[in-house]
């Protein structure tokens, strides 16, 4: 009987879901009912939005990373695992880390999340379970292609404290180092690559991603109303990720032994 890899069994994703919301470590202590005011005051303002030009780099190597598996390149999963493993141990630390009016506050449970995945990626880029072959394109999902780009340009700008559609900061805002904006990128990748594509890394990284996608939805569609473009902006993770999901679904869903990553 084959194995199940972990990233299919439910209580690895409860467990997933449970440490999304471990506190957050603040300087100055906090009332947990702020708790979701608090996040989006630490994501308006991570340390990481601070690195100045190098943004309109991270853009262009996001780019360079879509651009890259339309080429005949036989590392074009080395260059994207990789790529998606570093960025996600940078800005699983310094973009959920700011100054807000609780002094240093740290979101602990999205590290946590980004890392766990960075893991995942990691094992599948030193054991080369996925290839991605220019020829492989799945022309079915080529509709995926405009929601990868909305994430990739992130069209804002805020006025009056509100955000707003504009295309006047698509050069340099800072998608290129933001995890909601980088994920649908990389899954959409995947996706019209999938062939040869280690389905649970497919999978591991829309399930979180659709856990990020579904908070978004509720905090931008739900309390923060006012940003409702900040949550269509969004919505390329949340549709990606579960995209994603449906495409890397187990089929070996019988199976009751559970492996770690194979």
């Amino acid at each position: 009987m084959m194995k199940k890899n972990i990233v299919y069994s439910w209580w690895f994703k409860v467990i997933l879901i449970l440490l999304e919301f471990c506190p957050i470590i603040t300087q100055n202590p906090y009332n947990p009912q702020n708790t979701t005011i608090l996040i989006g005051d630490v994501l308006k303002h991570p340390f990481i939005n601070d690195v100045g030009f190098a943004l309109v780099i991270a853009k262009i190597v996001l780019l360079l990373i879509l651009i890259i598996p339309f080429t005949k390149n036989k590392y074009s999963h080395k260059f994207i695992l990789g790529y998606y493993t570093i960025i996600l141990l940078i800005s699983g630390l310094f973009q959920n880390m700011s100054n807000t009016e609780y002094g240093f506050t740290f979101i602990v449970g999205n590290m946590i999340l980004e890392f766990s995945v960075a893991g995942f990626c990691l094992y599948d880029f030193i054991k080369n379970k996925s290839v991605i072959a220019k020829e492989d394109i799945n022309k079915k999902s080529l509709w995926i292609i405009p929601l990868m780009f909305l994430a990739l340009l992130m069209p804002y700008t805020i006025n009056n404290n509100t955000v707003i559609p504009s295309v006047n900061s698509i050069f340099t805002n800072e998608a290129g180092v933001t995890y909601c904006m980088i994920t649908p990128v990389i899954i959409g990748i995947l996706i019209l690559f999938n062939k040869e594509i280690n389905k649970p890394t497919l999978h591991i990284i829309s399930f979180v991603g659709a856990i990020f996608g579904v908070l978004n939805a509720m905090t931008w569609f739900g309390v923060d109303i006012q940003n409702w473009w900040m949550g269509i902006l969004h919505l390329p993770l949340l549709i990606l990720s579960i995209y994603g999901l449906i495409v890397s679904k187990n089929k070996q869903s019988d199976n009751k032994k559970v492996n770690i990553c194979d």
